[in-house]
């Protein structure tokens, strides 16, 4: 990186002077903050300023720099560099943003004044103080990366528990499920048997008028036509429900995939019928669930959590329609993602509602009926695929929720 000219004027300045770029960059800086580092100018360009200060002043001076290039000018930064047998030196720095190119991005530009720590009181209390706020700002960072665990964990935990629970209740309706099913193929067939012997019946029958009339007084006492007919129409729905039974077990292997756990190249248009099949067993009768699948590759995955974030989000469309209203699950693939939208006509949320939407515990569901954690789980999720969950919402108008993920894992060159 060449260092920029910064001007006779300000190289020879007796105050610590540096531009740094917006990662904290060290693109120019004059003689006397090259004496303030104690290591040569050339061997200082391209360094980050936040490796050069004391390490309780790094959070610190990455903060400097946002807030110069968000306000455009900042004051009183009390920053510590650290010197070779000696203590450190405290500097306040006055910032500000500094646009030495129109074709380039802004730069930050600092000044600084040294404070004498063995001599002054106050900067050493300002020392002190700073350090203090260094540690204040790792113990916030801290704090946030407990919390983020502590969904982390929930989630792992809801996750085992769900997928105990799926593949118990898959194995224990499997069974009896397929002893229907085989008594209906028994049934079927010995129905036709027995229509051919009805059939016989009536047949031999004919021949003797007075068996005929017996025959046919008792046809009419218990309405055969129509039990023949009720049968030609209950077989054919008793099969279909079988079959839908069969199609949500099967649903919830894939939803679980109990004996597929980890990253694998899968198919997610497979995951989300799968997983609306589940939703839709749920759902009031006036709520309709569209499908609207376009051509998708196959995306390096963990299918079994991402068929968890689905169902979360239907869920959450499902409870915001209350009783009535429609939701549209869809996928695209767009560029190196593939993109899973889940649309309802609900009631919508104003623009607070949607900030806080994600914050773990944070719940719009009465008291009792939620946990708040659904969404945090699902971001989560999502965001150690290397993806991004995103919504959009407006009141009176319903909720997009927009799945993002990269098709080759969370270390695709997109991301």
């Amino acid at each position: 990186m060449t260092a920029l000219d910064i001007g006779v004027p300000v190289e020879h300045a007796r105050l610590p002077f540096i531009v740094l770029d917006a990662a904290t960059r060290i693109l120019a800086l004059n003689a006397a903050a090259a004496a303030l580092f104690a290591r040569p100018a050339a061997e200082l360009i391209a360094q980050a300023f936040t490796d050069i200060v004391d390490p309780f002043s790094r959070e610190k001076a990455a903060l400097m720099v946002a807030e110069a290039l968000a306000e455009g000018v900042t004051y009183d930064w009390e920053l510590n560099h650290p010197r070779p047998d000696a203590p450190p030196t405290l500097v306040t720095y006055t910032a500000w943003s500094w646009h030495h190119d129109p074709a380039l991005a802004p730069a930050v530009a600092a000044i600084g004044r040294p404070l004498d720590a063995a001599t002054s009181l106050a900067a050493q209390l300002a020392a002190t103080n700073q350090q203090l706020e260094g540690a204040l700002l790792q113990l916030e960072r801290t704090h946030a990366a407990l919390k983020a665990t502590q969904v982390q964990l929930v989630r792992s935990e809801k996750m085992r528990a769900l997928g105990q629970l799926v593949a118990g209740v898959a194995h224990e309706v499997n069974t009896p499920l397929a002893f229907v099913a085989n008594n209906f193929d028994f049934l079927s067939e010995s129905l036709q048997s027995l229509r051919k012997l009805y059939t016989t019946y009536h047949a031999l029958a004919a021949a003797t008028p007075d068996l005929a009339a017996r025959l046919h007084a008792a046809d009419v006492a218990v309405d055969a036509n129509q039990i023949w007919t009720d049968l030609d129409e209950l077989l054919p729905e008793s099969r279909d429900g079988v079959a839908r039974i069969a199609a949500i077990v099967q649903a919830l292997r894939i939803f679980a995939h109990p004996d597929a756990p980890g990253t694998q190249a899968a198919d997610l248009n497979a995951g989300l019928a799968s997983t609306v099949r589940i939703a839709r067993a749920s759902a009031p009768q006036d709520v309709s669930i569209h499908e609207d699948y376009g051509q998708l590759p196959r995306v390096l995955c963990n299918p079994g959590q991402i068929n968890q974030v689905i169902l979360n989000l239907l869920i959450n469309a499902i409870q915001a329609l209350r009783s009535v209203g429609e939701i549209v699950v869809s996928s695209r693939h767009e560029g190196p993602f593939v993109v899973l939208v889940v649309r309802d006509t609900g009631p919508g949320m104003d623009a607070d509602t949607l900030a806080r939407l994600g914050e773990p515990f944070f719940t719009t569901r009465p008291v009792g009926s939620g946990t708040g954690l659904g969404i945090a789980i699902s971001r989560g999720i999502v965001e150690r695929h290397g993806g991004r969950l995103e919504f959009s919402s407006v009141v009176g108008q319903g909720t997009t929720a927009r799945l993002l993920l990269p098709i080759n894992g969370p270390t695709a060159a997109a991301l």
